[in-house]
């Protein structure tokens, strides 16, 4: 899109396109947004006559535009998003920059190792002393530029998390990008040149969405389908589809025992404590075979995403193992939300028939 042709005022244009010679000139977010140029787009955007085109435009201009002046038009966006704008519209721009920014800062990030400790991986060490060499040889205006461009994927963390958690094709866009998810991973606990908020664009990529997760509880042959949103990780999961089980106990053959030490942990938790217990020994899809328990050790592990769990006839697979004895899992801390936009829950959409329970035990 030409300049003639944006719907951009012209003003706002040239002041974004304004050269950055030095740190000096780098706007701070309240010195951005108090601009008139900056307080006419904002109430443009707001316009619904106008909203989609303005959005289109800006998601042009961000490549072309200094990492400080481009995350800050994305701050923007992000908070129109948050007032109900397309959160669609200016993703794909962000997703693009944050990838080529983390590109440019991975050679200055590493974890750091400790110099007596002899079992880290030499490969660990090298990258770790590699990338603190790199930091210290980088003259002074150069080490400025990398700051600029750390301090600007900390501002784009806030709008992609608005955008990726208000729309599950964001979010899918996100998480399919694999290069981009060994970044997020690696430099959101660096220590070499670290960050504050790249660790919760880490926490949303680990969420799951999964329209048809099955249940099976092998016990009393017997399970369910449900849609989990949102979901940070696997003993999240759990604690969400432990909630739902309470509520169709008597349909699914629960026994007593479990129904009642869950109401008394569901009581619990609604005082605030989010500590939780396993119900059930949960297992993956392949811990069954032939209708028979094939490996006890087919664990759905805790911390992983839901969506790591395999999956069985087309769908991702949970089994609740009802067995008194053996490991008491336990967990603490993974059930919050990282964002107002999160809504993680889980809703129950049928009950498996004693067929189907037999197909996914196969």
């Amino acid at each position: 899109m030409t300049d003639a042709a944006s719907p951009l005022a012209p003003e706002l244009i040239a002041l974004l396109r304004t050269p950055i010679a030095s740190p000096r000139q780098r706007d701070t977010p309240d010195a951005f947004f108090s601009r008139p140029e900056i307080s006419a787009l904002y109430q443009q955007a707001q316009d619904p006559e106008q909203s989609r085109e303005v959005f289109l435009a800006l998601a042009d201009l961000l490549p072309s535009l200094h990492p400080n002046r481009a995350a800050l038009i994305a701050l923007i966006g992000g908070a129109l998003v948050e007032d109900g704008a397309d959160p669609t519209l200016l993703f794909p721009a962000c997703h693009t920059l944050l990838s080529r920014w983390l590109v440019e800062l991975e050679p200055f990030c590493a974890s750091e190792v400790e110099d007596d400790d002899e079992e880290v991986d030499p490969a660990d060490r090298a990258a770790w002393q590699a990338a603190q060499q790199r930091l210290r040889e980088l003259p002074e205006d150069e080490r400025r530029e990398v700051e600029t461009l750390q301090q600007a994927v900390e501002l784009l963390v806030l709008p992609m998390m608005a955008m990726a958690l208000r729309d599950e094709r964001n979010h899918a866009e996100l998480i399919a990008d694999r290069p981009l998810q060994e970044r997020l991973h690696a430099q959101s606990t660096n220590d070499a040149l670290p960050f504050e908020q790249l660790h919760y664009l880490w926490l949303a990529s680990c969420m799951s969405y999964e329209d048809e997760l099955v249940v099976v509880l092998p016990a009393s042959n017997s399970g369910f389908v449900a849609r989990a949103h949102a979901v940070n990780n696997s003993f999240h999961a759990f604690t969400l589809l432990q909630q739902l089980i309470h509520e169709h106990a008597q349909a699914l053959g629960v026994r007593d025992e479990i129904v009642a030490r869950r109401a008394e942990i569901m009581a619990r938790m609604a005082d605030g404590h989010d500590s939780d217990n396993a119900d059930f020994l949960w297992l993956q899809a392949h811990a069954f075979s032939k209708g028979e328990l094939a490996n006890e050790m087919a664990w759905a592990w805790g911390e992983a995403p839901l969506r790591d769990n395999a999956s069985r006839n087309g769908r991702r697979v949970l089994i609740a193992l009802d067995k008194p004895e053996g490991c008491q899992r336990q967990w603490s801390g993974f059930t919050g939300a990282c964002h107002g936009a999160q809504n993680p829950h889980v809703v129950f959409k049928r009950y498996l028939t004693p067929d189907e329970v037999q197909a996914y035990l196969a």
